[in-house]
This record gives C-alpha cells, structure tokens and sequence, in this order.
C-alpha cells in the first residue's frame, strides 16, 4: 500500500524522480552552494569557485574515470614537490597541491567507483594514523589556539591523503614506475638546481639563503626547498627510488646514470653540511652495494671512484681537499647548534611533563617553546622550532597521540625488514627500509616535520612497495592453490 503510493507520488511529481534518480549530483551541487556561501566570508573566496568550475568541467565530458583519477594522483603527488613554487601569486599558502587535493578528494568521493581490496594488505597503516589524527584533533578542547591547531591538523590530513592516493592509486608495478619514472626526472631537475647554486652563488626566490646569509649559505644548495638541511633530506630520502629505477634501464646506461646521480647527490649533500643527511646516504650506498654485489662493474665503478678521490687527496686536488674539509667541519664545528637543540630537548621535555602527558594542544610547541627559550612572551618572535620530530607530537597531543604513531613506525619498520629478509636482500626490497632509515634521521635533523610535503610522499612510496609486495604475493598463493 505504501510502495503504491510512492510510486503514484513519484510519477505525479518527476522531480522528486529526478532528484531520486540523481542524489550523487544532487548533493554535490549541494555541497557545491554550502562552500560558495562559506566563501564569501572568507578572503579570495573566487578560488574555491575556480575549483568547483573545472570538477564541473569534467563532469560533463565523458572521461575514463580510473585514467583520469591515476593522471590526477600523479600530478598532485609531484606537485608536491614544489610547495609554494607551483602557486598563485601573492598566495603562498595557495599552490597546486592544495588547489588539486580537494579535487582529487571531492572526485574519488562521488564519482569514482571504489575498490577497497586495494589496500586491504596495509590498511592498518591508515587506521593508525587517521586514529593519530583523532587523537591530536582531541587536544582542540584545550588548546591556546584555535586557528593554530586546526592548521596543524590539517597538514597531518595532507600526509594521510598522500598516504591513501600512494597506495590505493599505485597499485602494481606498472603504476608505480610510472610515478617513479616522474622522480627520476624531477631528481635530476633538483640536483640541477643544486649544482647551479654551488657554482653561481644565486638562488631560488623562496629559499632561505635570500633572507639569512652566513659565510658558507651563498654557495649552499636549497633548491625548491627553504633551507640546506631540508634539501639534503629530500635528496637522501629519495636517493634510492630513483637509482633502483634507473638500474631497470639497459645496463651500460644504467651504470653511468648510477654513478653520475650518485657523486652528485653525494657531493650536494656534503656541502650543506647536513650530519644525518649524509650518514642516511652512507648507509643507502652500503645497503643498496650489499645487495648489489652480483654486479660487480657496479661495484667496481664505486671502488674506483673512491680510489680516486682518495689518490686527488693524497695530490692535493683543490675541491676534494674542500669536500673533505666540509664533512670534517659538518662534524667538528656545530657544537653551538648542538647544545641549543639540547636545551631545547630539555625545554620541550618540561611541557611535556607540565602537561601531565595530555599535550598542550596541537601545533602549539612552537609558541610554547619560544616563551620558555625567552623566558617571557615574545611577540615579534613567537616561534621556535623544536627540531625533534617526536618530542613535538608528544608534547602537542600527548601520549594518547604518541601512541599510535609510534605504533604506526613500529609495524612500518617491522614489515620493511620483514619484506628485505624474504626477499633475500633483493635489491628493490631494501627501498622502504632505507626510506624509513631516512625519515628517522630527517625528523631528528629539520627544524619541522609537518609541513615537509616529501617527508609524507617518501613514506607514501614505502607503504606503497609494502602493499605492491603483500598482493603480488598474495595472488602467487591463490594461484598456486587453484
């Protein structure tokens, strides 16, 4: 009786049948009217209306949805690489990533047909930290500021889209070299940048070596990054994506690409005097030898060419006399930096315990700690950076939000080596690991974790392999049953 009567309703009044048989659009265009109204209130409130124009734009051409969805992953994670480069002007905080991401966001939510399979294998890497979200968005209640935390949680929302698209969008071998093919030839554009700058002197508008000047900073690299220590990170953390890649080309160009790549990166990450930047790339060329050993011109090109700069040492060559010098003085000559990170450890320690393991509210260590650095309210210099990647979670959220991180990097790690022994030391195996070996020294080494896009992306490429190795393994034991 009542199916009849919908049914008669429905008939009498077709746009209820419309709106019924259309509720996906319907709700957009919904959503749509509430961010135009939001936007008014808010300054450059036309760019959210630019957004909305070209999802309508795709929309009405009839597009393959999966294409268009990976094309679009692909851009938004390389443009994540440029930060504020790739923005509007006098809007910094505007740039093609974040102009991408709702897009990206709003797309896969109403009109792109989900496969959760994808990331069955690795999902409790994004359980645990959509929970660490949770629990640092609690702190909210308690916070000095309302606008500070909400910025910082946002920004921990960026990393877990990064680490969604990664995995759900680089499925299988062929979608991840695709994306890898991508950071080769940006790797090759950053080191290009760098050697410019060591030669010339100049620099890129943003970087920090415009606005502060010491005496070694004018001919230090900062590429598209705002300082030296966040430029060797980038290139150690993705050292080894880019020369397991380029070992896929054919062999003879391979070596030499290898090698090129390598004494360059090497060199750019020496002369910024960045100590964890060049240990992490110690160990990645010791790891990635070890397991290439089978290959031995590989290995013999490396030998030779660290005879060689061993036998211009011993000649006196000029600029291997100053490479030397530099890892020396990277060493030997931050012992002022040293003690200040130390008593900022110990500063940041006190909050901590202050706090009684609550947290003080999240995104809010650095105004907390400038204070105490200052020993009164600062206003002209409120910030501080605390340069310690885990102590600043601990102290904005507390232990209920330390927890699940740590847990996160704990079964992060245990899968990395998990997969390297199982794949008995093959080469590519070793990438996550030494992915993670670089995150853990970078978030020691920065002043700030957070807002450092290639940080999530490197940690998006681990859990990538991870989840590419558990199904292709997975499908073998399938088939091998069947």
């Amino acid at each position: 009786m009542v199916a009849n009567t919908v049914r008669k309703i429905r008939k009498s009044m077709p746009i209820i049948k419309w709106l019924s048989g259309n509720y996906k659009v319907v709700s957009f265009f919904l959503m749509a009217v509430i961010v135009l109204e939001i936007c008014v209130f808010l300054p450059y409130g036309y760019v959210p209306v630019a957004l909305l124009l070209v999802v309508v734009i795709l929309l009405c051409v009839r597009i393959n949805m999966e294409k268009c969805m990976f094309t679009l992953s692909i851009i938004l994670l390389c443009a994540g690489f440029f930060g504020p480069y790739l923005g509007l002007p006098a809007m910094e905080n505007i740039f093609l990533f974040r102009v991408l991401l709702p897009i990206h966001l709003v797309l896969f939510l109403f009109f792109y047909k989900k496969d959760w399979a994808r990331i069955r294998k690795i999902r409790i890497f994004l359980l645990l930290y959509i929970f660490f979200i949770f629990t640092m968005a609690i702190t909210l209640f308690w916070t000095d500021s309302l606008s500070g935390s909400l910025r910082y949680i946002y920004f921990l929302f960026e990393w877990l889209y990064v680490f969604f698209i990664c995995v759900y969008f680089l499925k299988d071998v062929k979608s991840y070299r695709v994306f890898a093919k991508c950071t080769v030839i940006l790797y090759i554009l950053f080191i290009a940048i760098g050697l410019w700058e060591v030669i010339t002197g100049m620099h890129l508008p943003r970087s920090g070596s415009t606005f502060y000047i010491t005496t070694t900073s004018e001919h230090q690299p900062t590429g598209f990054q705002f300082n030296t220590n966040d430029y060797a990170a980038l290139l150690s953390i993705l050292f080894p994506v880019v020369i397991i890649e380029m070992s896929k080309w054919r062999k003879r160009v391979a070596i030499i690409a290898i090698s090129i790549i390598s004494v360059v990166a090497i060199y750019l990450i020496i002369v910024t005097f960045s100590r964890m930047a060049m240990l992490v790339i110690l160990i990645e060329v010791i790891v990635l030898l070890v397991s290439w050993m089978r290959s031995w011109i590989f290995v013999g090109i490396i030998l030779g060419g660290l005879g060689t700069a061993l036998i211009s040492y011993y000649f006196q060559w000029n600029w291997i006399v100053q490479l030397f010098s530099d890892i020396t003085r990277a060493f030997t000559d931050k012992n002022g930096s040293t003690l200040e990170r130390i008593e900022m450890y110990k500063a940041t320690w006190s909050l901590i315990r202050d706090s009684n393991f609550i947290g003080i509210g999240a995104g809010m260590l650095p105004t907390h700690l400038s204070t105490v650095m200052y020993g009164f309210e600062n206003a002209s210099a409120s910030y501080w950076s605390p340069h310690n990647y885990w102590l600043e979670v601990l102290a904005n959220g507390g232990i209920l939000a330390f927890l699940p991180l740590i847990s996160f990097f704990i079964l992060y790690f245990i899968n990395s080596i998990y997969y390297w022994v199982k794949a008995r030391g093959r080469v590519e195996s070793a990438v996550p690991f030494l992915i993670g070996v670089a995150f853990v020294c970078a978030s020691i080494g920065l002043s700030g974790t957070f807002d450092k896009m290639f940080l999530g992306l490197g940690l998006g490429i681990g859990m990538t392999l991870l989840n590419i190795h558990y199904r292709e393994t997975s499908g073998k034991e399938i088939s091998n049953q069947s």
